[in-house]
């Protein structure tokens, strides 16, 4: 759906580095180790999505929908009232076996998977912007051969681009080859990398922002916490 309207993180500090924000149809890859945070910012995106009274799609590759509801629920985001409205649904593609018509297996192609997406896109008819956060799609894609995930990845982003829809897609980094970084990054217009620095016995997170499909990260390096009430909080003092 094309709008002329901008869209935002609910980061204060992230929101700065987008300027005017991004635009529908943009691609987000967020990347790092496990722990860092990555669902902490995907739920707080969950959350700017729903308040700004956009659609979102939520793909759980690594826990179970229950458990994200639950997770939402953490960070102040009630997720009933919005799923009886339609205008948020998740996508089960962690568990087993079949919990309803919006489930993918792990042993299914990605092509399936990519009809299941388009077919969930298209069921949210009412005339609102859609945002989708695969969490993880590294996860999804581990295993494949190579050239199946650039092709899922060439077919996938364009289509999401086409349809106006904003992509968030999660990558943990210990599942993927860094080659397979390198080669799909030129896809995403935004990529986020949240890390580990500072000393062993003091570490302290940190992400940095890449723009505009350069692969090329922004100079500023913010440092973060997380907050079990409030999620991912930037630490101004040492961001300014």
């Amino acid at each position: 759906m094309a709008t002329s309207k901008m869209a935002f993180f609910g980061i204060y500090g992230i929101d700065n580095l987008i300027g005017e924000g991004l635009s529908y149809g943009s691609q987000v890859m967020i990347r790092g180790n496990s722990g860092m945070g990555k669902s902490v910012l995907a739920s707080q995106f969950v959350k700017e999505t729903l308040t700004c009274r956009d659609n979102c799609i939520y793909v759980c590759c690594d826990e179970s929908p229950r458990e994200t509801r639950q997770y939402l629920k953490q960070y102040g985001l009630h997720p009933l009232p919005y799923e009886e409205k339609g205008r948020l649904v998740f996508v089960d593609a962690y568990s087993l076996e079949p919990t309803g018509s919006n489930y993918f297996s792990s042993e299914d192609g990605l092509e399936k998977y990519l009809a299941l997406e388009k077919q969930v896109i298209e069921s949210m008819k009412n005339g609102k912007p859609t945002r989708i956060i695969v969490d993880s799609l590294s996860t999804l894609l581990m295993g494949r051969d190579t050239q199946e995930i650039m092709e899922f990845h060439r077919y996938r982003l364009k289509f999401l681009k086409k349809a106006g829809i904003i992509a968030m897609d999660l990558m943990v980094d210990e599942v993927l080859e860094e080659s397979m970084f390198k080669l799909s990054a030129h896809l995403y217009d935004v990529i986020i990398r949240m890390y580990y620095t500072g000393s062993p016995e003091r570490p302290m997170r940190a992400l940095h922002m890449g723009k505009m499909k350069s692969g090329k990260f922004d100079s500023s390096q913010l440092f973060y916490t997380i907050n079990p009430n409030i999620g991912l909080v930037i630490m101004q003092n040492l961001a300014d």
